[in-house]
């Protein structure tokens, strides 16, 4: 039986849905990516603009009345412009109004030919399209819920030691308490030396690395805490799974290629995955990841106020003045793009200020700066 879910929400259906239905911007974007080819109408537009950019380029060395004014769209564009243009700018002009082409005709042409052939069976179509993506997001989600604790133990989460859970659940007891939360998630401990945190839809996830970080630090982990707690009884792990679930498709061609290229660093297989994968890396990374910054930040800065408002302001600002970066944890290089998006520490820091208090530069909360030594030899001496 699945537990381990927020009990402000009076039954599992009302939870999982109060999570699918949160990020409407990011969940239309994903679809809209993933089902209406935008890939492919990305491959279209290079091809689109290659072409326009030969075709360019001959229109703008030849006069008027050469073989490229027959070429439709792109040559008549061109050769309208009064003359010769030079190669360099009928090149450009010619890239441009081939890609967007290109681009546009990849979207749109399919739909087209369905709708003249038959309109009945092209709505027919968008309907089944629509009903497949959101059905696939939603197996997804229930998969992710319903598989969490496998799939963490894959990934390296287990559960804590005796002196471990001493030591972390009276924390995240008391942290929960001060949010006012009803019911908890599992905590589970991973052996990463990475100092990060996640929480997914039932289990909270702290790595050592964040407890040697801080040295066990208290009031730095129950800041922490209180923020992960957050993300978890707002659902925002649910909402994050429904948008990599409606993209299914290019969220494992994206996955699949930043775990090549990570465990694989060399340049020359960098190329090779990119030369692959382009069209995918560039819809999730330019389309589907910034639709995603508003939702992302917003839940960033909800989780800090929360940590605040619990008391554990201090906790709060240490971390986020010494790690400088996001300690919530990536799973794979689709989070690792989302959590990039994160507000830059500095902001996160203003956001949470104690009002009427001054927080004057260099953060007493930084780590501490290096300290320039010159090595002299003692052969120079001489």
């Amino acid at each position: 039986m699945v537990d381990n879910w927020p009990k402000r929400f009076p039954s599992m259906r009302q939870w999982v849905t109060a999570g699918l239905f949160r990020n409407y911007r990011g969940v239309s974007a994903a679809f809209f990516a993933t089902w209406f080819g935008v890939p492919l109408a990305l491959v279209l537009a290079m091809v689109g603009g290659v072409f326009g950019a030969v075709v360019g380029i001959v229109n703008g060395t030849l006069s008027l009345g050469t073989t490229a004014h027959d070429i439709p769209v792109v040559g008549s564009i061109l050769t309208q412009t009064g003359g010769e243009i030079g190669g360099v700018a009928g090149g450009m002009l010619g890239f441009l109004v081939g890609a967007v082409s290109g681009f546009l005709a990849g979207l749109v042409l399919p739909w087209i030919g369905l709708f003249q052939a038959d309109p009945l069976h092209a709505v027919g179509a968008l309907v089944a399209q629509l009903v497949v993506g959101l059905f696939v997001g939603v197996l997804y989600v229930l998969y992710r819920i319903a598989f969490e604790g496998w799939i963490l133990r894959i990934s390296g989460a287990r559960r804590m030691s005796r002196r471990e859970e001493a030591l972390l659940m009276p924390i995240v007891q008391d942290c929960a308490g001060r949010l006012g939360l009803r019911g908890l998630p599992r905590v589970l401990l991973n052996d990463d030396r990475t100092p990060n945190a996640s929480a997914w839809t039932r289990h909270l996830v702290i790595n050592q690395g964040l407890l040697d970080e801080f040295n066990y630090d208290r009031e730095a982990i129950a800041g922490v805490i209180c923020h992960e707690l957050t993300h978890w009884n707002n659902a925002d792990a649910i909402a994050s799974a429904f948008v990599r679930g409606v993209s299914l498709p290019l969220y494992l061609l994206y996955a699949a290629a930043t775990a090549v290229m990570t465990r694989f660093r060399h340049p020359v297989v960098h190329l090779l995955v990119w030369l692959v994968f382009w069209p995918v890396l560039v819809t999730f990374r330019y389309f589907i990841v910034p639709m995603q910054a508003a939702d992302s930040r917003e839940a960033e800065y909800r989780g800090d106020r929360a940590a605040a408002q619990a008391g554990h302001r201090a906790g709060m600002r240490l971390v986020l003045a010494r790690l400088r970066r996001s300690f919530d944890g990536s799973r794979d290089g689709w989070d690792l793009a989302i959590c990039a998006t994160h507000p830059p520490n500095e902001l996160r820091l203003e956001a949470i200020e104690e009002p009427g208090r001054d927080y004057p530069l260099p953060d007493s909360d930084a780590p501490a700066r290096p300290i320039p030594v010159a090595m002299i030899s003692t052969l120079d001496r001489d």
